[in-house]
């Protein structure tokens, strides 16, 4: 499977698991001139930004050491223009990573609240 279908597996995952875990989905691959936001959900009134990171086997870093500095503060300018534009300046913001591992069996999902 290349890499964009893993990716797009990976958040077809994810999304399900957040709506499962009573999160509302409000955005799917949110871009911008910045970037992109794997997903953008609503969890208790807070505006949750999530980053996914798929893999076929667990034997590599953790999901967390993949998204480093220069990724955060990409996410953190997302978000502020994604409030800004959205007009929901007075909402929590919150930052989550899921781990998805897409083996054989049933997807391994970690999930990572408040990441950073």
């Amino acid at each position: 499977m290349n890499r964009q279908l893993l990716g797009a597996k990976g958040e077809d995952v994810a999304a399900g698991f957040l709506t499962r875990k009573g999160f509302r989905i409000l955005e799917r691959n949110y871009r911008s001139r910045l970037g992109e936001v794997d997903l953008v959900c609503q969890d208790c009134g807070a505006v949750v930004f999530v980053e996914v990171k798929t893999r076929t086997s667990s034997n590599f870093a953790p999901p967390l050491a993949s998204v480093g500095p220069r990724k955060r503060a990409k996410l953190r300018r997302l978000a502020s223009e994604y409030v800004i534009s959205r007009r929901r300046e007075s909402s929590e913001v919150r930052f989550d990573v899921l781990s998805i591992v897409l083996g054989p069996g049933k997807p391994e999902i970690e999930h990572i609240r408040g990441a950073f």
